[in-house]
Order: C-alpha cells, then sequence, then structure tokens
C-alpha cells in the first residue's frame, strides 16, 4: 500500500492544485517526484508530529486538502488532542494517512506499535474511519479525500488477496446458516483459505466509522464474530449497539489489550498470539458448532 500513496498523490495534482502533502519525516523518498515537480504542495515538517497537525488545520482553513502522513503511533498517539480538537471539533476535511499499522514494525520494538489507533479515533465525533485491506482498496478509499471531515486512512502490509464487491464501507463475501462473521480490513488474510468451510454469512468492512450497521443488520444471526488485526474492543460497542434489541453471542478475535515487549518481526508476534490461519479457523469452527 505505501507505494501507492505518493504516486496517489502525483496523480491528483495535475488536476488539484489544492492539495498539500505533509510529511513527518517518514517515507520522504517515495514523495521525491512530487518534491520535484510540485515543491509547492509539499513540506517535510519534520518531527514535529502535533505542529503537523495544528498545520494541516490551518491549511483546510484556507480552502486547501491536506494529507498528513507519518507512522501511525507517532501521528494518532503523540497528536491524539490535536486531531480532537484542530480537526474534529471544528470538522476540517484533513486526510490522515499513516503507515506502520498494529504491530507492523514490531522490530523497531514497542514505541513503534499502534494496535489502539482504531480504538482512541472511534471515540472522536466527525472523524471517518478507513481499513483498506489491500492496494486496490487503498486508492478507491482515497477518493473520499474531498469530502468533508476529518477522515483517517489505515496503511497496512498486511494485505488479503480477496476481490470484493464493496459498497458504503461494507461487501458481502458469503452467506451461511450458523452465524456472523464481520472482517475488517487486512483481517480478512486470516481466513481466506478457510471461507469454504465457514457456514456463516461473511461481511467485510473497510470502513470502521461511520459503521454500515444497515448491512449488519440485514445478515444478523445470534452468533457473531469480529475479526480484527487491532484492538479487541475497538468497535465492538458500534456492533453491540447495532443489534442492541437482539441475542447475541459474541467472540472477538484480534490483538489483545497489551503491551508486546518482545523483538521479532510482526509475523512472529502474530504466530505467537495465535493469530495464524490454523488457529483461527479451527476456534471459528468451534464457536460456530
Amino acid at each position: 500500500m505505501r507505494s501507492a500513496f505518493p504516486k496517489f498523490i502525483e496523480k491528483e495534482l495535475k488536476h488539484n492544485k489544492k492539495i498539500f502533502t505533509i510529511l513527518g519525516d517518514i517515507g520522504v523518498h517515495g514523495f521525491r517526484n512530487i518534491f520535484k515537480k510540485h515543491s509547492n504542495n509539499i513540506l517535510n515538517i519534520g518531527i514535529l508530529e502535533q505542529t503537523m497537525v495544528g498545520f494541516s488545520a490551518g491549511l483546510a482553513i484556507e480552502k486547501k486538502i491536506p494529507f498528513i502522513h507519518t507512522i501511525a503511533p507517532f501521528l494518532i498517539n503523540r497528536c491524539y488532542e490535536q486531531i480532537k480538537i484542530d480537526l474534529c471539533y471544528q470538522n476540517l476535511n484533513v486526510n490522515i494517512v499513516s503507515v506502520g499499522a498494529s504491530i507492523d514494525y514490531a522490530a523497531l520494538g514497542s514505541t513503534h506499535h499502534c494496535p489502539e489507533d482504531i480504538s482512541l479515533l472511534n471515540q472522536l465525533p466527525n472523524i471517518s474511519i478507513y481499513v483498506p485491506g489491500n492496494e486496490h482498496e487503498l486508492l478507491k478509499l482515497f477518493q473520499l479525500y474531498k469530502n468533508k471531515g476529518p477522515k483517517y486512512f489505515r496503511m497496512s502490509s498486511q494485505n488479503h488477496n480477496s476481490k470484493i464487491q464493496i459498497s458504503n464501507g461494507s461487501g458481502v463475501i458469503k452467506k451461511g446458516k450458523k452465524g456472523l462473521i464481520i472482517v475488517i480490513g487486512p483481517a480478512l488474510r486470516f481466513i481466506e483459505k478457510y471461507i469454504n468451510e465457514l457456514d456463516a454469512n461473511i461481511i467485510y468492512l473497510n470502513c470502521v466509522k461511520p459503521l454500515n450497521k444497515k448491512i449488519l443488520l440485514k445478515y444478523y444471526k445470534k452468533k457473531i464474530i469480529i475479526i480484527q488485526d487491532f484492538n479487541i474492543g475497538s468497535i465492538t460497542a458500534d456492533v453491540l449497539n447495532t443489534f442492541k434489541n437482539k441475542m447475541i453471542k459474541l467472540e472477538e478475535i484480534g490483538l489483545p489489550k497489551k503491551f508486546f515487549l518482545n523483538y521479532g518481526t510482526s509475523l512472529q508476534h502474530y504466530k505467537k498470539l495465535g493469530l495464524d490461519e490454523k488457529k483461527i479457523a479451527k476456534k471459528i469452527l468451534n464457536f460456530l458448532n
């Protein structure tokens, strides 16, 4: 996904000079063509993430369309108050684009983890939250950049390979009898090989705010599973509120709310946490049966 972002900006700048990209000293080399061809529309502000958010608010007030970009923990955790007050409170059109979702940067240590970003941002009014599962979905979602209000686009190095017909941030992968599986963005990779074995309605989401409650209600089953590759509980309240008048038995699969203190690759972390395809498929089958 990461390489698709600067290509998208470069393409859009050919016909929309309102776009302004602000970088936090991350991924700068990928934007080298934009620095050469559109130097008035891009700035590497350095390791000043809170300033980046405040500056983007000013640009939006002046009718520019800012994209701000750096690694997730530096952009969301460090800048939470600025996102809340500068962007969400004023409902400004600023596009927040992170990289290094959840534990993608595990080899750099726990300071570079950010599995809590969805949970944090989901508490704020006005912001839309997009979790694309691959590059194709990211480029489709980026087309929403002109829409009113702040938007969060969460890029990940973990992708799925499925092609899904998506409308309003959701799509139907399969229909079944025993339950409802809600799978979000890159987490679809956990069950891709086992979809045919799962006798359930499988709904795919790449937008978690606003949540498409209509499609969830349409395919409601008593047994519900949420599969995500960020913190468990991040969208649970929204799902429960959707089915507040119905009987529910809920299971969640995702990252636990804990610090991951060991070094190693993200794949090694996922394996240690039991988040591999076979174990997840077994857990789902046991729950549905």
